[in-house]
C-alpha cells in the first residue's frame, strides 16, 4: 500500500491556505485528504516550525488511521466485520431516532415544572430522600490576622441583617475568601472543599446558630453556621428540587415518546405506507 504525501510548504501555511482552494494534501491508495479539511488545526500554532509540525503529525495520524482500516478489511474474518458493521448501523439508528426524539421533546413537549408538582413527587417518595450526610447552611470570611476592623466584621457577621449584609459586601476586597451566600444547602464534603481548617473543629460545635472562629498562620475564618440538618434527617426540597425536575421531566418524556411511537404508527397504517402481512 502507498502513502503519498501531495503537500509542501513553500512559506507559511497562511500563504498557502490563502492560494488554494481545494487542493490535495495527502493520498492513501485511492483515498485523498483535502486542503479545507486541515484548515482549522493551525489555530493554536504560533510560527512556521510549530505549523509544520501540526500538519506533519496531523497527516501521519491521517494516514496511520486508513492505512489500519485497509488492512483490517483484508485481515479481519467476514464474520468479525459483519458484526462491526452491525454495530455501527445500530449506532447511527438509534442516534437519529434519538436526535429527532430530543428535537420533538425540546420543541412540543411542556417542560416547565410546577411547585405543586415537585411538593407532590416530594411526599410520594419522602423516604429516598434521607440524607446520608450532614447538611450545613453557612456564611464566612477569612480576613488577616492584622485586619483593624476584626471586631466589627464579627458583630456583622454574627447579626448579618440586610445592611450587614451589604456591608461586608462592599468591603469584601479585603478578603482573603469569603462566602455570604447562607440561602443555599452544602453537604460537608462540599464544606470541607471550602473550609478545610474546619475538619480541625470539634464536631459539636458544627450545629446551628453558632459562630467559630479558626485562626491559621495565614489569617482568621470568621463562620457563622446557620442551620445543619443532619444525616438520616429528610433532604429539605430544595435541595433536591433538580432531581425532583428531572424524575417529573422523565416521566413525561417517557409518556411524550410511547404517544409519540403509536401516532407514528398510526399515521403509516393510515397512509398505507406500513401493513402487517
Amino acid at each position: 500500500m502507498r502513502y503519498t504525501i501531495l503537500f509542501f510548504l513553500f512559506f507559511s501555511c497562511d500563504n498557502y491556505f490563502n492560494n488554494q482552494s481545494n487542493s490535495d494534501v495527502a493520498r492513501v491508495e485511492d483515498e485523498y485528504l483535502k486542503q479545507n479539511e486541515i484548515e482549522n488545526i493551525f489555530e493554536n500554532s504560533t510560527n512556521f516550525a510549530d505549523s509544520t509540525m501540526v500538519l506533519n503529525n496531523y497527516i501521519n495520524n491521517w494516514a496511520a488511521n486508513k492505512l489500519l482500516i485497509q488492512r483490517a478489511l483484508v485481515n479481519l474474518p467476514e464474520e468479525n466485520q459483519n458484526r462491526i458493521q452491525d454495530l455501527v448501523e445500530d449506532y447511527k439508528r438509534d442516534i437519529l431516532i434519538n436526535s429527532y426524539i430530543d428535537a420533538l421533546v425540546n420543541e412540543n413537549m411542556n417542560l416547565e415544572v410546577t411547585s405543586a408538582e415537585l411538593d407532590s413527587l416530594y411526599e410520594k417518595y419522602k423516604e429516598t430522600f434521607k440524607l446520608t450526610e450532614d447538611l450545613f447552611k453557612i456564611r464566612f470570611i477569612y480576613i488577616s490576622n492584622l485586619n483593624p476592623d476584626i471586631s466589627l466584621f464579627k458583630k456583622k457577621l454574627r447579626r448579618f441583617n440586610i445592611n450587614d449584609a451589604r456591608y461586608l459586601d462592599s468591603l469584601s476586597f479585603q478578603f482573603n475568601r469569603f462566602s455570604l451566600n447562607d440561602s443555599i444547602w452544602k453537604n460537608k464534603n462540599e464544606i470541607f472543599y471550602q473550609l478545610p481548617n474546619l475538619k480541625k473543629v470539634n464536631k459539636y460545635l458544627l450545629k446551628k446558630s453558632n459562630f467559630v472562629e479558626i485562626k491559621d498562620s495565614l489569617g482568621l475564618y470568621l463562620i457563622n453556621i446557620k442551620d445543619v440538618l443532619k444525616a438520616n434527617q429528610y433532604a429539605p426540597l430544595e435541595y433536591v428540587s433538580e432531581t425532583l425536575k428531572r424524575m417529573v421531566l422523565n416521566e413525561r418524556k417517557l409518556v411524550f415518546i410511547d404517544q409519540l411511537r403509536k401516532d407514528i404508527t398510526k399515521d403509516a397504517i393510515k397512509n398505507k405506507s406500513f401493513e402487517i402481512y
